[in-house]
């Protein structure tokens, strides 16, 4: 199976074995030496050896879909990633995407992460959804001070952090920090994530503005997890509720999200791109869709060029029906539009974070847009390829049926809201007021 999927790489063909040896032996290399400064000159050398990381880490992305998908069906059932697959992505760096080059990460651009998150849901859409947050959460981190970046991941580069900025508990200020109540619904990964960030508001004394929001670092295993995640796709996310009673959390654990919209604390990270909340975090996420739809267009072409016999009384083969040679082609089509606002989003926010700005007010809310639209994109698709399909594909233990319910629930995230996302634009595009707020 895996010699029928090789790739071309630089005019040579390379098998998903081979490039899954060299990828290991990087990382295996870049593990070992990552500490050592005297042997810079010969971890550059292997660099360019082998191609550039973020070309290693997208061939360790395709060779890991086999076995993904091989896992995906216990992952859907056990509703949440098995112990299989989540030591197969931590041992090819996919939790190391957004961690910080200084603790051994590999902190990759929003394109690459995005470019990973694509590939790694044609194997299993949760693991790449667990990747994608993976990434957000470790940029969240490292807008934190070196103290306690080296908490994080002085011993484990492959920590991730999860977690989510909805303020759903309560914070109460205590001598150098705050003291955390309540319960935070829909963490996607928390059993798999040392780590997790919760959101809360605060006012700033004598401000007179609206609340503050942040989000509190915590050791996953101080908060009670509620198994409340029983959802018809997205399963394997295990995206279930965190509760604290009465937590500490000191200062120096917790993110401000309009300090980070500002860019305030990439003066404590200067030499390190700058994180643009809330598109260089949710970007990953619309990867899982349009995978989604890539893998699902691959999988029924496959089918229908096959051979598969019509039902129609008009034609003997599926593939001689212009009604699905349209319905394919207008997927191809959507996915193709999908994927080209995802680059241009992730390719401009790249490029602000490496000047160290953030977009403007009108460039965000069409960045947002971007993200929105090719997440409807991939849904739509989806839907035109399994009319063409049929109704066997919603037969239980049916890929199909377990990619429609993945994309259904996926693409309706609130960050990836079409109709709010239209609205933010359609005011920004008109010079209406939009409030003053770091989501925005």
């Amino acid at each position: 199976m895996l010699v029928n999927e090789a790739r071309r790489n630089n005019g040579m063909l390379i098998t998903p074995y081979i490039g899954a040896f060299i990828t290991f032996l990087w990382i295996r290399l870049e593990k070992l030496f990552q500490y050592q400064p005297t042997t810079t000159l010969c971890v550059r050398s292997l660099r360019t050896l082998f191609r550039s990381e973020a070309d290693a880490l997208l061939e360790a992305a395709h060779s890991l879909v086999p076995l993904l998908a091989d896992e995906a069906a216990r992952t859907d059932t056990d509703r949440r990633l098995t112990a299989t697959s989540v030591s197969a992505l931590r041992e090819a760096g996919m939790f190391r995407l957004g961690t910080p080059t200084a603790y051994g990460g590999h902190r990759r651009d929003v394109r690459a992460a995005v470019e990973v998150c694509e590939a790694l849901a044609h194997g299993c859409a949760a693991s790449s959804w667990i990747v994608a947050i993976a990434y957000g959460g470790n940029l969240f981190a490292s807008q934190l001070t070196d103290d306690e970046r080296m908490t994080i991941w002085k011993d484990d580069p492959d920590a991730f952090v999860c977690g989510t900025a909805n303020p759903s508990g309560s914070a109460h200020r205590s001598a150098g920090g705050w003291t955390l109540s309540g319960r935070w619904p829909w963490i996607s990964g928390i059993h798999h994530a040392p780590w997790t960030l919760l959101g809360f508001t605060w006012h700033d004394d004598g401000s007179g503005g609206g609340p503050e929001r942040g989000m509190a670092l915590v050791p996953t295993s101080s908060l009670a997890v509620e198994d409340v995640w029983h959802v018809a796709g997205m399963r394997g996310t295990g995206s279930n509720t965190a509760v604290a009673d009465g937590m500490y959390v000191p200062d120096s654990r917790v993110v401000s999200l309009t300090d980070m919209a500002n860019g305030a604390y990439r003066q404590r990270h200067p030499d390190e791109p700058r994180t643009t909340f809330h598109l260089s975090i949710n970007l990953p996420l619309v990867a899982t869709a349009v995978g989604i739809a890539a893998a699902t267009l691959d999988r029924v072409v496959k089918a229908v060029a096959g051979g598969r016999r019509a039902v129609s009384p008009l034609y003997d083969l599926v593939a001689e029906a212009p009604s699905h040679q349209m319905n394919v082609v207008d997927a191809a089509v959507l996915i193709d539009t999908a994927r080209l606002h995802l680059l241009r989003a992730a390719e401009a926010v790249d490029a602000e974070a490496r000047a160290g700005r953030s977009p403007e007010l009108l460039d965000r809310a069409r960045l947002r847009m971007d993200a929105a639209h090719a997440t409807r994109c991939a849904r739509k698709a989806v839907s035109l390829l399994l009319d063409t399909a049929g109704a066997s594909s919603f037969a239980d233990g049916a890929v199909l049926q377990r990619a429609w319910r993945d994309i259904e629930t996926a693409s309706r995230h609130a960050a990836l809201s079409v109709q709010t996302s239209k609205e933010i634009y359609g005011r920004a595009l008109l010079g209406v007021g939009l409030p003053v707020s770091p989501v925005l």
